[in-house]
């Protein structure tokens, strides 16, 4: 019996040192702070491949663009996609094609960087209340013979060009050369 007696108070110390360093790992563990989360940096805003300094109708039917090569490399053509609108928001279509988009073309080879000012296209439309017009995008063509269409979120529109391109379409539209 005394050895039962014995062996009952060892279990019962045993099972206080158990709970005893359990609860000192658990502390320690509650206490230890978590290691933070590295978090990727962010993707920086891609280059403008062009920067459009101007663009806006001139009489009835002509357009005006000014524009800067943005890339790295050397453009052989700019082709902007384009719709207009009369003042009040009606839609113009093209005059050659009669669709709602004209596609306005230039040809270099146009540097990095370089700027051309005042590109202008006659007769792309005819209407005798044109009013503006929107660049949608542009098709680049590359010295190489690459191609890459962007749209207006790869631009920088400078100057008046951000506001026509936002307000051309609505009603009550200004050209930007009034």
């Amino acid at each position: 019996m005394l050895n039962q007696g014995r062996n009952t108070g060892r279990h019962s110390s045993l099972r206080l040192a158990a709970l005893v360093v359990g609860c000192a790992l658990l502390a320690a563990c509650a206490q230890k702070q978590p290691e933070p989360v590295a978090q990727p940096a962010p993707k920086p805003a891609p280059k403008p491949v062009l920067l459009i300094s101007d663009h806006h109708t001139r009489g009835n039917s002509d357009a005006s663009i000014s524009f800067t090569n943005g890339t790295d490399q050397t453009l052989q053509y700019v082709m902007f996609k384009t719709t207009a609108y009369t003042r009040e928001g009606s839609l113009v279509s093209s005059k050659k094609s009669g669709r709602p988009n004209a596609w306005l073309r230039v040809a270099g080879p146009f540097a990095p960087g370089e700027h051309v000012g005042n590109k202008v296209w006659a007769k792309v439309w005819q209407h005798p209340n044109l009013g503006c017009f929107k660049i949608e995008g542009a098709e680049l063509i590359f010295a190489d013979q690459s191609v890459e269409y962007h749209a207006t979120d790869r631009f920088a529109l400078l100057n008046q060009s951000a506001l026509s391109n936002t307000a051309c379409g609505g009603s009550g539209v200004r050209t930007a050369s009034q």
